[in-house]
């Protein structure tokens, strides 16, 4: 009787033990699956890495290279999901969710030619102009309504561009790039915001992989090179850090606004900088400062005080 009650005892504490942790674990998938603001930051934490990576890659993968990988490698997760919403894609969408796919290519190669040009953190800080450039070209092929808070907070982003390229000794060809990227990001941006009533992110997603998988063959044809396999193997890494930040993006947004999504992913710039410091001892002035502080300072007012309407930054 001894022994059966002490066997009792014991089960009753496993069970006990058994049950706790599933209620932590239950909290943690909580707070990482179901928490909008937890999940936009771990998708800042998957973009930065990717972004460094990219960065590293500059050396020794060409851009079509990277991009195939890249998009070659969202197109084949993607791919389940596009092919069950295909017959539901009008006729009259294909131009726009091709548009976008090349409008998303171009603006990835204006990235790395940035990159492989300048720095990791004055690329970030111009490629998170996109905002700004999606309010204006909403205004002017949506016809979104442009307030004084919006104008203002354009205006000053703008002048924080200047004081951080500053023209007055010549732009640098990297930050022409760099701004570039930033203006396909926010024609990106008011496509998806035209595509999003009708389909998915999903979709938009994968028809964006597929395209930029297709592009990105033109720069590869006669060129590619078989890489070594420690090489191959982190190109690999970056692209599943990338679909990861894609992902946790998108998924995010189910839990918050728009808007407070776009703020919470400058969160983004500032990892991306700390890197570029730190581990590519990139330099860090005082106009580098003040233009970021404008551009991030107005785009994070924007996102905060102009309502649900803002328009997200654009990540793929």
């Amino acid at each position: 009787m001894k022994n059966n009650h002490t066997g009792f005892c014991c089960q009753k504490r496993i069970f006990g033990l058994l049950k706790k942790n599933m209620e932590r674990s239950s909290v943690l998938t909580s707070v990482f699956l179901e928490n909008g603001i937890v999940i936009m930051l771990e998708a800042c934490f998957f973009f930065a890495i990717f972004d460094s990576m990219t960065k590293y890659f500059v050396q020794s993968f060409t851009m079509g290279e990277v991009a195939f990988v890249r998009f070659g490698f969202g197109a084949l997760m993607m791919a389940p999901s596009l092919l069950r919403n295909w017959s539901g894609i009008a006729k009259k969408d294909y131009f726009w969710l091709v548009l976008r796919g090349l409008m998303g290519a171009m603006a990835f190669y204006m990235y790395f030619l940035a990159l492989q040009t300048g720095t990791l953190s004055m690329t970030m800080v111009l490629f998170f102009t996109s905002p700004f450039w999606a309010l204006l070209m909403g205004a002017l092929f949506l016809r979104e309504r442009l307030t004084r808070q919006r104008i203002l907070c354009v205006i000053t982003a703008m002048v924080g561009t200047t004081v951080l390229i500053h023209p007055q000794g010549g732009i640098s060809i990297s930050y022409v790039f760099g701004l570039a990227c930033g203006v396909m990001g926010g024609m990106n941006a008011v496509l998806t915001r035209h595509l999003r009533a009708r389909h998915s992110s999903g979709v938009i997603y994968g028809f964006q992989c597929m395209v930029g998988t297709l592009f990105s063959l033109f720069f590869i044809v006669g060129s590619t090179h078989l890489p070594p396999w420690a090489d191959g193997s982190l190109l690999l890494v970056a692209a599943i850090f990338g679909l990861l930040g894609q992902v946790a993006m998108n998924h995010g947004l189910r839990f918050i606004r728009a808007a407070e999504g776009s703020t919470l992913m400058m969160a983004e710039v500032i990892l991306t900088t700390m890197t570029g410091i730190l581990l590519f001892e990139e330099p860090f002035t005082f106009t580098f400062v003040v233009g970021t502080l404008a551009i991030l300072g107005s785009g994070i007012y924007l996102g905060l005080k102009t309502g649900n309407e803002t328009i997200e930054i654009d990540q793929e």
